[in-house]
């Protein structure tokens, strides 16, 4: 089993785009005015443009990305660079060694080094 893809329902694809864009320093793989992706190694990370009436607050899925120690600094500014505001930071927090951030559009993703989880 696996995880083939993610999504987030946005209401601004542009300003999604632009934001995982940026975090993510690639181009989506498939980009267009109501579904959006992202490959992320394996995974598909997509954004589907809210049109259809659902009220967005936050979101109800959260991914996880794992960096390399010397990696997750940099991730973690590239992410506020472009506009993401601090949830939860963990980082300080050997239990934890993540922190939760949120995109401009209010969807939550977690940056961790989770080899020091085991």
């Amino acid at each position: 089993m696996r995880i083939r893809s993610m999504y987030f329902k946005v209401a601004e694809m542009e300003a999604e785009l632009a934001f995982w864009q940026a975090f993510l320093e690639r181009e989506p793989l498939k980009r267009g005015s109501h579904w959006s992706e992202f490959l992320v190694g394996e995974t598909r990370l997509g954004m589907l443009l809210n049109d259809f009436g659902d009220e967005l607050q936050g979101c109800a899925a959260v991914p996880v990305f794992e960096l390399a120690p010397e990696q997750l600094s940099a991730a973690v500014s590239r992410a506020k660079e472009a506009g993401a505001t601090v949830v939860l930071d963990g980082l300080a927090n050997p239990q934890m060694n993540s922190i939760v951030l949120a995109s401009p559009g209010g969807n939550e993703f977690e940056l961790c080094h989770c080899v020091a989880h085991g």
